[in-house]
């Protein structure tokens, strides 16, 4: 398995930890409620912007 080579890869990778597997614990509930829109957003500038 190969580590992601853009950002956007890397965005896409950590929502899907941060969502799917619930790896990040939450802190009062704060946390993954935090993480996860910001990297759905990243994915979807940096894949538009193509980085």
């Amino acid at each position: 398995m190969m580590l992601p080579k853009t950002i956007s890869g890397w965005c896409m990778w950590l929502y899907f930890l941060v969502v799917g597997l619930g790896l990040v614990p939450a802190v009062g509930g704060m946390l993954p409620a935090f993480l996860a829109p910001l990297f759905a957003l990243g994915y979807a500038v940096f894949a538009l912007l193509g980085k």
